[in-house]
């Protein structure tokens, strides 16, 4: 019963951002972030995704849904995630259309998370 209640929990909170990472100084619709989630083994899933890319989700315990890139963003994202994957054990890749985030986005939030909210599509 334990495993089963635990695998439960690990795959209902699978879309929960255990850390986000603005990587430019200023936050547009074309910025790239690194989105941290779990994968149902509990380890690390990082994803490269552009605020233009989230739209609001519709499954529960999600915030965002991920939308098809852009052919524009398709380019940016080949250079940053060359950057990004330098040196690292666990490659990142583009969130793919369909990838659902979930992130506090009611109440109060902090001032980089408002800019990302400000810019994407995806404003409650």
């Amino acid at each position: 019963m334990t495993g089963s209640s635990t695998a439960l929990v690990t795959w209902a909170l699978r879309p929960y951002i255990t850390s986000l990472s603005i990587l430019e100084p200023t936050v547009g619709p074309a910025t790239p972030l690194l989105v941290d989630t779990l994968t149902f083994l509990a380890q690390t899933r990082t994803r490269l995704v552009f605020p233009e890319q989230l739209k609001p989700a519709t499954m529960p315990l999600t915030s965002w849904s991920v939308s098809e890139p852009s052919a524009m963003l398709v380019v940016a994202s080949k250079s940053v995630l060359e950057h990004v994957n330098r040196g690292r054990r666990t490659r990142v890749e583009l969130a793919r259309e369909g990838d659902v985030f979930y992130a506090h986005t009611q109440g109060p939030v902090s001032e980089e998370m408002q800019r990302i909210i400000d810019v994407s599509p995806c404003q409650e």
